[in-house]
């Protein structure tokens, strides 16, 4: 059977070489098949003033950071990475000069929006108007019934992330729906609270096998204390693997079915909130007009 050819890493870091003459700035970032909805929130969030034509996927996020300590044109450049785990153990890739890290988990997470999450109940209708949308949505609701299990499920993540270094478990990678139950009418898989906590129990039991409770609760309340600091809770759990996942079985219990698919990313990337990218957006800014960009830790 026949593949899709892909690039070599040296094929991906030439790539930008073809497009300089049309963009002003090289954008290098670790996800896979996610180009155009960088491009598409970048352009949003830049409001036009910067000419991106290409973000480049380096697949991979030691890649994109050793790439960016090698870059040596003078080329406006950015590379992007998530915060991942690293953000909810206040551990931060650097810094390097033009090393951009999200203070979210993941890109996905800038997709999981209140105004976004209305309008595709608009585009799934037809005949709602915008307020009404927003009524429907019931978004305070649907973030309060899930934020609290998957937040202690992530600090669970991070303990076992941080305790377990030389030996790292299973953690976000675990899927979704193996902690929902199904629903009908219509048919939906709901969060789970109980499958949650055993998931919970079981990571915390292997930890508890390596370190003493009291270093468990050492960084258990280390990582409570660094997402309390954080824009907001949710920033702390992966957009990509539970959030939008979780909106999209929601918004079919609201009458608006999708595909949880790289097309219904982008479709939210159309409409999402552009602020919580303002840091994004002016490191882009800063890095075409005056030169080499350092974020603040």
């Amino acid at each position: 059977m026949y593949e899709i050819p892909k690039r070599s890493d040296a094929a991906n870091q030439s790539v930008g070489l073809f497009y300089r003459d049309l963009q002003d700035i090289e954008i290098y970032v670790e996800d896979v098949n996610a180009e155009a909805i960088y491009t598409e929130l970048l352009t949003r969030a830049t409001g036009g003033r910067v000419k991106i034509k290409k973000v480049i996927s380096l697949a991979g996020r030691e890649n994109v950071v050793e790439m960016c300590q090698q870059y040596k044109e003078e080329f406006p450049a950015l590379f992007i990475i998530d915060g991942d785990l690293d953000l909810l153990l206040d551990e931060r890739e650097g810094p390097f000069a033009r090393l951009f890290q999200h203070r979210l988990y993941c890109l996905e997470n800038y997709l999981f929006c209140q105004n976004a999450s209305a309008e595709l109940l608009r585009d799934s209708s037809g005949r709602l108007l915008k307020h009404k949308a927003v009524d429907l949505l019931e978004w305070d609701n649907f973030t309060a019934n899930i934020t609290p299990t998957l937040l202690e499920l992530f600090k669970v993540y991070a303990v076992s992330w941080k305790a377990l270094e030389e030996d790292r478990i299973k953690t976000v990678s675990r899927r979704y729906h193996t902690m929902c139950t199904q629903q009908r009418n219509p048919s939906r898989w709901d969060l789970c609270s109980t499958k949650v906590q055993i998931v919970i129990d079981e990571i915390k039991d292997r930890v508890l096998n390596v370190i003493t409770q009291e270093r468990y609760q050492e960084i258990y309340d280390s990582v409570s204390g660094t997402i309390a600091s954080l824009a907001s809770p949710l920033c702390a759990i992966s957009g990509k693997d539970y959030l939008l996942k979780a909106l999209r079985e929601y918004l079919e219990l609201k009458g608006a079915k999708y595909s949880c698919d790289d097309g219904f990313k982008f479709k939210l990337a159309r409409y999402c909130d552009i602020e919580p990218l303002a840091e994004l957006s002016n490191a882009i800014i800063y890095t075409v007009n005056e030169g080499s960009y350092f974020q603040d830790s």
